[in-house]
């Protein structure tokens, strides 16, 4: 009987310290758009009245925070693709930053990662980087969230900056989403 105690104590304690990890983070949600649309003629989620979402994670320890993200579904070069802007603020001088964003269903379960390698310096200050990936139909119709956080940073001594991993999943899951951001994660 006691030992029954002592494990839900046990097991207490291990939600309120994963709770308090995932405070860690600043999270911020903002709408990206509406998920009925239309492209060159082509109407995706009609009747629906869903909103697609953006959300941003910043770790306190990060020299660069990002201050946006918006992701737009283009038609070009005779395919689909998503377009993306990142805003920054960079509080050290850097050379190189890896910003990822994981893309989730209608369902919060994960679909893909859209990696943004930018090897090039900033300055203190505000910084913006985009890039353009190909898109499928099928991405297209089910992506509804997105989630942006920068998984490394390289200074300009050299050193490197790493997302804690561990509090990213803990933040996936008060959001409700699968905790899953992609390759780095499939043996975790």
């Amino acid at each position: 009987m006691k030992w029954k105690v002592l494990l839900s104590m046990v097991i207490a304690v291990a939600i309120a310290v994963s709770f308090a990890r995932a405070g860690d983070y600043n999270i911020s949600r903002s709408p990206d758009g509406p998920f009925s649309f239309s492209i060159s003629g082509v109407d995706f989620n009609p009747g629906s009245t869903m909103q697609r979402e953006s959300v941003l994670f910043n770790e306190p320890s990060c020299p660069v925070q990002i201050t946006s993200h918006s992701l737009s579904i283009i038609y070009e070069d005779r395919g689909f693709r998503f377009s993306g802007t990142t805003g920054l603020e960079v509080s050290e001088t850097i050379t190189a930053i890896q910003v990822r964003t994981a893309l989730y269903d209608v369902f919060g379960q994960h679909m893909q990662n859209l990696a943004n390698i930018e090897p090039r310096d900033m300055a203190i200050g505000s910084q913006s980087i985009s890039g353009k990936w190909r898109a499928g139909e099928n991405d297209i119709s089910e992506l509804l969230t997105t989630v942006t956080y920068i998984a490394r940073v390289r200074l300009a001594d050299g050193t490197q900056w790493v997302c804690s991993f561990d509090d990213l999943h803990l933040a996936l899951s008060s959001l409700h989403l699968e905790k899953k951001i992609g390759e780095d994660d499939d043996d975790k």
